[in-house]
């Protein structure tokens, strides 16, 4: 069985600020840029798959709307790499204004293209006309993406988790809190010295504890605010 691991990670909020008003629609689609260029960061500068240092680390990601699904070449039983990319990334997104869903689980991800209709199989770069319009395909499908998005389902919040059942170990000074199979990965600690490298590899802020939780607080109260129970699901990847 395939059990990369593959990381859901989306923008909180992203629909609210999108319909709210022009400004901060501009400020939903800026979001998107930050994350996709977040990403491109990670997968070039830390894992590129160079053939003659880190080949196998090299990492996939798709974008599926307002968030994307980042995916290992391998199954890897130890998640302490996956966890350290979706801190880094939700620590560079807060600090850029912006609350992030990050959900960690494993399974397969391969290309769907051949199951496609003649039309959309034989297109350029998965773009087919039609007529004076346009389809467009996204030519990847698996449960890498479809366990960790169902995974992010089920919780609420500015949050980073990880199915614990799909691991062989999990780094339990990292979370914060469980329910069930779900672990509440304190992504605002200063202790996760992997995800500091790869931010500073990157390119990419990282910021303290301390000036995370202030940007948290701030964002709760900037309108169009998150309710009560978004705000208590992120509490429990803080410390309390």
């Amino acid at each position: 069985m395939d059990k990369r691991w593959g990381i859901s990670i989306d923008i909180e909020g992203f629909s609210n600020l999108y319909e709210y008003n022009d400004a901060t629609q501009s400020k939903a689609i800026w979001g998107l840029h930050q994350l996709m260029d977040a990403v491109i960061r990670v997968g070039q500068k830390v894992y590129p798959g160079d053939p003659n240092k880190n080949y196998w680390d090299r990492i996939f990601a798709h974008q599926f709307g307002d968030g994307f699904i980042l995916v290992s070449n391998f199954e890897e039983p130890d998640p302490s790499r996956c966890i350290a990319i979706a801190t880094s990334l939700s620590r560079y997104m807060l600090l850029q204004g912006y609350a992030t869903k990050a959900a960690i689980s494993t399974g397969s991800m391969s290309d769907i293209n051949g199951f496609y209709p003649d039309a959309m199989r034989n297109s350029q770069n998965n773009t087919l006309d039609l007529g004076m319009g346009l389809m467009t395909s996204i030519p990847v499908m698996g449960t890498a993406l479809t366990k960790s998005h169902k995974l992010g389902g089920r919780v609420s919040g500015n949050v980073v988790v990880i199915d614990v059942t799909q691991f062989s170990s999990v780094p339990e000074d990292l979370i914060n809190d469980r329910e069930g199979n779900v672990g509440y990965i304190n992504w605002m600690s200063d202790e996760n010295s992997l995800a500091q490298e790869i931010s500073e590899k990157a390119g990419l802020q990282y910021g303290s504890e301390k000036e995370l939780s202030c940007l948290f607080t701030a964002y709760i109260t900037t309108e169009p605010c998150p309710p009560k129970k978004w705000i208590e699901g992120s509490q429990r990847c803080q410390k309390t």
